[in-house]
């Protein structure tokens, strides 16, 4: 029997989530079978079939009896009456419900099968593990703060509540972060443990130095749970200057028209060397206006061997609407670009889709230059755009002219810029030019061409990624001359392992009519190779160059008198790295080894060449080293020789450098020391030394560098040294709209008709709140909201004891706008909740007055959210109306109920309306009694 017995419970075990086990049957003929259907998508319910089956001669009368721990609830019901004829089979749904202060593991639910005469035919039970629930709840307890002039030397105190809505008790860390204190913005942490269903109350106080400084300032509250420091909410709370007089800030730009100025004044002193000193003063930032804003920005310095002050990147631009016009150093990359003093002007489409620009520029960079104005050369362009603000598609074109004085030419450029996005794998850039030069010194005319395409795609699982370009000789461009092509190709293999290939063609022949020097270098390179995958912390991977490199721009080096010979230089070499990373993340290295042959201008025989460079970092230090052996460009070979070196040209470079911010990243130190040696720089060691403070209002900074190199006679030592001050002025969001002020008057309104006559009277200290900003009217009842963008606003409600004011929609079309608030005597509904149980059969539970949430509606809207106080009461004013005052059943202790969960009132302007009490219940524990018969 046993072993019939043990064969059941292991096949049950094999096929089901659950653990089903079961007594020895007393009644032959008389089963039961429990079935498990629950579901993963439903984890509070367990889901039940209960087969009774018959197949005894007689008919059977009984019941089925089900025994839930804590925390579980039949709903069901805890007996099922059963009544099965001969042969029959009865199958009963049974719906568990698991509760939030169920214990988590494993849980054990009994169902016995009895007789009409309580005798036990037959008793199975089902294991259900009740999983781990960790849920906790971050709720702010004062989430909006007032403060004025008055109470600024107060301390404010701002608390957060966790709510344990697992079921196991944890460990938590709320961390407050404060802004605008005394000591700039600090970090507080508030530690605890909060049991299952339960919740704790975290506070902390402050002396809030600068908040009259802003509107509002907001405190940032987030919680972790210990001891992963997994983080498992966050919230804010708002502290607000409710002034009678504020200016408008947005604290979140939403619209793409605002920018945010980050107003500054840096003043610096740097010696250079034994005999140079440098003064410089710069700063930037923007301001408001009635209609839009202006920037500006501004650089001054002056050295003390020269006479005139150099002023650039200096200028100021207004703002206004979808327009902007800059004047002052205007530097403007374009194909060809423009740099200088001048004028600027664009307009952007409402939608933002369009932009044209237009601009003029006279090429002298300092703003107060003395030489005649266009002396130096000057420009022009426009330029029109679609899609400005789309990055799959836009189209622009561009007219560029410039006079240029040193090659006597006027050049002209017209071109289009068209970038498409095919798909998330295909994506297109191409550029086309055509250029026009007028040349003074022999009167002719040369057009010129510029075509530039870049593209990135996936073919068959190959990632390729290529970039062409081609100018003519005299395309007066970024780059004249060019022929570039470069073309990448990149595929995983094998799964894991990534193979590449890059190829790069160019071929550089600019010409000038200024000089008759025809420079010509061509230059093509292959890499290609695999990078391994990782083998737990270490990488690797080999790889294939192939360099070829053709000049005449070193010929003079090299002794070869025709200028227009070309030399070249060819090499290939094997390359193989090695990666590194130690299991704790802190320690890196990578090293690098290349070698190959070499085939130089004058020589026949390739040269053996090679190159070893690697790198290691521990947390905040990096040190590098490079060895070269062999020239690898046609310019080390060329110095070499210059130098009558007669071995092969060597290079080493070392350096390190250690980086680390300190007092809560306020302090940031940079630091380095490097050498180099070989024939162009000789031995050249070198250091820097860079010190930064940075704090709300104000910065400090120390910089230092000092570098010596020493190359045949020729010898220099420099050191220099940097020192300034940044001040932080206050921040602004401008916006280009146009602007105005709100100035609202506040009156009681005695007689209730909505104007100021007689019988009414100013309210004296009166919060009101347009927005999410509050104002407190002044003696004359007056509030007054400054420098506010055009646009709609509204006036919230805020009910304060004894009077209320409708809210409203304020449309802001105006620069002075007028209004009326005109406040209403207000009912008052008070209530509380009461306790109501048997101390001798009430479950286990958690009593509480405090904290209890009251949701007041009114129709279908939340009006209110107000938690009881420590006594168990509440207190509300409402506007005159009908209103529904609701429990939040979900705050209340585990074990407990509210029959009646919500109450009608009305609320009555000058009246006390007391709602019935809130009664709370308590669930009864099981009583089994037991007779016993004479």
């Amino acid at each position: 029997m046993l072993h019939y017995l043990f064969k059941k419970v292991l096949l049950i075990f094999l096929i089901s989530i659950s653990f089903v086990f079961t007594s020895a049957q007393v009644y032959p003929g008389i089963d039961m079978e429990i079935r498990n259907e629950s579901t993963a998508d439903k984890p509070n319910i367990v889901d039940l079939v209960v087969l009774v089956k018959n197949e005894s001669s007689s008919k059977f009368d009984g019941s089925v009896s089900i025994e839930v721990p804590k925390g579980f609830r039949s709903i069901s019901g805890n007996q099922i009456k059963v009544e099965l004829n001969s042969g029959e089979k009865r199958f009963l749904p049974i719906k568990i419900l698991v509760s939030n202060d169920a214990g988590y593991g494993d849980e054990e639910i009994v169902f016995s099968l009895k007789t009409s005469g309580n005798e036990l035919v037959v008793k199975k039970k089902i294991i259900h593990r009740v999983q781990e629930n960790n849920s906790l709840r971050l709720t702010a307890e004062n989430p909006l703060i007032y403060m004025n002039e008055n109470n600024i030397n107060d301390s404010i105190e701002v608390k957060a509540r966790v709510t344990n809505m697992g079921n196991k008790r944890q460990d938590v860390t709320v961390v407050f972060k404060i802004p605008e204190t005394a000591q700039g913005t600090i970090f507080v942490e508030k530690k605890g443990k909060i049991e299952v269903l339960r919740d704790t109350v975290f506070s902390f106080k402050f002396l809030p130095a600068h908040i009259l400084k802003s509107t509002q300032v907001t405190v940032s509250i987030a919680g972790f749970r210990e001891p992963e420091k997994e983080i498992f909410g966050n919230t804010s709370m708002s502290i607000q200057n409710i002034s009678s007089t504020q200016r408008y800030q947005d604290m979140q730009p939403m619209n793409g028209f605002s920018s945010y100025a980050k107003n500054s004044i840096t003043a610096s002193y740097r010696r250079i060397g034994d005999n140079a000193d440098m003064y410089q003063l710069m700063g930037s930032g923007g301001f408001n206006l009635p209609a839009g804003y202006v920037f500006i920005s501004g650089n001054i310095y002056t050295m003390s061997n020269q006479n005139d002050p150099i002023v650039n990147n200096t200028y100021i631009s207004y703002h206004r609407g979808n327009s902007a016009v800059t004047l002052g150093n205007v530097n403007k990359m374009l194909e060809m670009p423009l740099f200088g003093r001048g004028a600027q002007y664009s307009i952007t489409s409402s939608d933002k889709d369009k932009k044209v620009e237009l601009g003029f520029i006279d090429q002298s960079f300092n703003l107060i230059e003395k030489t005649p104005f266009l002396q130096n050369g000057y420009g022009m362009y426009a330029k029109g755009t679609l899609g400005a603000q789309n990055t799959s598609k836009s189209i622009s074109g561009v007219y560029v002219f410039r006079n240029d004085p040193y090659e006597k030419a006027n050049h002209n450029l017209l071109g289009t810029d068209i970038q498409y996005l095919f798909n998330k794998e295909w994506r297109v850039n191409a550029k086309l030019y055509s250029g026009m030069s007028f040349y003074e010194e022999d009167h002719s005319t040369k057009p010129s061409l510029g075509v530039e395409s870049q593209y990135s795609g996936v073919i068959s699982k190959i990632n390729l990624n290529g970039s062409y370009f081609y100018s003519t000789d005299y395309y007066p461009g970024n780059r004249r001359g060019v022929l570039q092509v470069q073309q990448s190709f990149s595929k995983n293999i094998f799964k894991e392992h990534y193979a590449y290939a890059n190829i790069l063609v160019s071929d550089f022949s600019p010409k000038y009519f200024s000089y008759d020097y025809n420079t010509r270098s061509q230059n093509v390179r292959l890499d290609t190779g695999i990078n391994f995958a990782r083998k737990g912390n270490f990488g690797w991977g080999i790889g294939y160059q192939y360099q070829e490199e053709t000049s005449n721009n070193y010929n003079s080096f090299l002794g070869i008198l025709n200028s227009s010979d070309l030399n070249m230089l060819k090499a290939q070499r094997f390359t193989e790295y090695t990666s590194w990373t130690s299991p704790n993340k802190k320690h890196s290295s990578i090293l690098g080894i290349e070698g190959g042959l070499v085939t130089y201008p004058d020589m026949e025989k390739p040269r053996f060449q090679m190159k070893l460079s690697g790198n290691y970092g521990y947390k905040a230090f990096n040190f590098s080293y490079i060895y070269q052996y062999g020239a690898y460009f046609l310019s080390e070979y060329a110095f070499s020789k210059m130098m009558n070196r007669t071995d092969d040209y060597k290079k080493l470079s070392l350096s390190a450098f250690y980086n680390k911010a300190f007092f809560k990243d306020k302090v940031n130190l940079t630091s380095g020391v490097s050498y180099t040696d070989d024939v162009l720089y000789g031995k050249a060691p070198s250091a820097f030394f860079n010190l930064k403070y940075l704090g709300k209002q104000y910065g400090l900074y120390l910089n230092s560098s000092w570098y010596r190199y020493s190359v045949g006679v020729l010898h220099n030592n420099m050191l220099t040294i940097e020192a300034g001050i940044t001040l932080n002025l206050p921040t602004n969001t401008l916006d280009p709209g146009k602007k105005g002020s709100i100035k609202a008057f506040v009156y009681y309104d005695n007689n209730d008709n909505n104007r100021y006559d007689e019988g009414d009277e100013a309210a004296d200290g009166y919060v009101i709140m347009i927005n999410n900003i509050s104002f407190k009217s002044n003696k004359e009842g007056n509030v007054e909201y400054k420098q506010i963008p055009y646009g709609k606003y509204r006036l919230k409600q805020v009910i304060q004891q004894g009077w209320y004011y409708d809210e409203m929609d304020i449309e802001m079309d105006s620069h002075r706008r007028p209004l009326e608030i005109p406040l209403h005597r207000n009912g008052t509904i008070r209530g509380k909740i009461t306790y109501d149980f048997d101390a001798k059969t009430a479950q286990e539970f958690n009593p509480k007055l405090g904290g209890i949430i009251i949701n007041i509606f009114q129709g279908e809207k939340l009006l209110q959210r107000i938690a009881t106080d420590e006594n168990g009461e509440f207190l509300a004013f409402l506007g005159t109306g009908e209103y529904r005052i609701s429990l939040n059943e979900s705050t209340l202790p585990v074990n407990t109920y509210c029959e009646q969960a919500y109450v009608d009132t009305e609320s009555i302007a000058g009246k006390i309306s007391v709602v019935n009490p809130f009664v709370i219940k308590v669930k009864e524990k099981k009583i089994r009694v037991k007779k016993f018969g004479n």
